[in-house]
């Protein structure tokens, strides 16, 4: 073998643990985010949905685009949230045709709860990690954030 070909078969078995690790983590991060605890009044793509409302009243298109789903599933989601009274929907002022969500008081506190357990599980990976570990984590992660919306860019 030449060293071409080493460093050739270092990269693929390097990218291949990578891989493993990120599909590893992945498929954590997934799970521990579907186990909803039974009295929680949002589920996380709840959450993640209302998020964007924080800062105000969104149409649909643009809190659908900013928190990362399609327009039909924002609909279907908007429209159970609305039954409970965690949303409402009004008319544009300046479009009769465009409809403005917001977040009620309920759908603010609820949010409010969601974080707080949100904080308490991070809490808790957290402190299962060294001090180096956590820089290194939080160095690592912002990385992985950043080169994601680098690779949406560029496709």
């Amino acid at each position: 073998m030449t060293a071409a070909t080493d460093a050739v078969a270092a990269d693929d078995a390097q990218l291949a643990a990578f891989a493993q690790a990120f599909d590893d983590f992945v498929r954590a991060a997934k799970r521990a985010r579907v186990r909803v605890e039974p009295d929680a009044v949002l589920t996380p793509s709840q959450h993640d949905l209302l998020c964007p409302l924080l800062d105000g009243a969104l149409g649909l298109r643009e809190l659908a685009r900013t928190a990362g789903v399609s327009a039909p599933t924002a609909t279907r989601m908007i429209d159970g949230l609305q039954e409970r009274e965690l949303v409402t929907r009004d008319r544009a002022a300046d479009d009769r045709r465009a409809v403005r969500i917001a977040l009620t008081a309920a759908g603010r506190d609820a949010l409010k709860r969601h974080r707080t357990r949100q904080l308490a599980r991070r809490r808790a990976l957290f402190a299962q990690l060294s001090p180096g570990e956590r820089r290194a984590a939080a160095k690592v992660l912002s990385r992985l954030a950043a080169a994601y919306e680098e690779l949406e860019e560029t496709q």
